[in-house]
């Protein structure tokens, strides 16, 4: 029996639909809406998951895992937005994502660029995440 093969169109468009479902299941949990599970925002990841945020420190998935309680409703005003999403490559069972993500509070606005690889699990809802890179936008310059 040959292994069935992957739909790279149906893995682009499950990636694309997951970064935006994630940013709006961790906004709600910044900002203290909903279930207070770890568990729903937690099941989105490989149990092989890295980051590198924006600042340059790197993660992985036990760490975000303990951090994760102490972040439920810190960000009460946190409003979170994914714009120039782009899939630029699938492979197998792997689709490369890359984003801006905006975030906005009472305090002001940032932005970051990311690139993620996430994987699809056929036997699950979603795609998971592995790897995660961010990256702050530079100013734009002044007029």
């Amino acid at each position: 029996m040959t292994p069935e093969k992957s739909d790279p169109n149906r893995i682009a468009d499950a990636a694309t639909a997951e970064v935006h479902d994630l940013h709006r299941v961790l906004q709600a949990w910044f900002r203290g809406e909903g279930d207070n599970d770890p568990e729903l925002v937690l099941s989105r990841f490989d149990e092989g998951f890295r980051m590198v945020g924006a600042a340059g420190s790197a993660l992985g998935l036990a760490d975000f895992a303990g951090a994760l309680p102490k972040m439920w409703g810190s960000r009460p005003s946190l409003v979170m937005e994914i714009t120039d999403l782009a899939v630029r490559h699938v492979e197998g069972r792997a689709a490369i994502v890359v984003y801006r993500e905006t975030q906005t509070q009472d305090d002001g606005a940032n932005q970051r660029w990311a690139s993620a690889v996430l994987l699809d699990r056929p036997a699950g809802p979603t795609p998971v995440w592995l790897h995660l890179q961010e990256t702050w936008c530079a100013p734009s310059p002044a007029a």
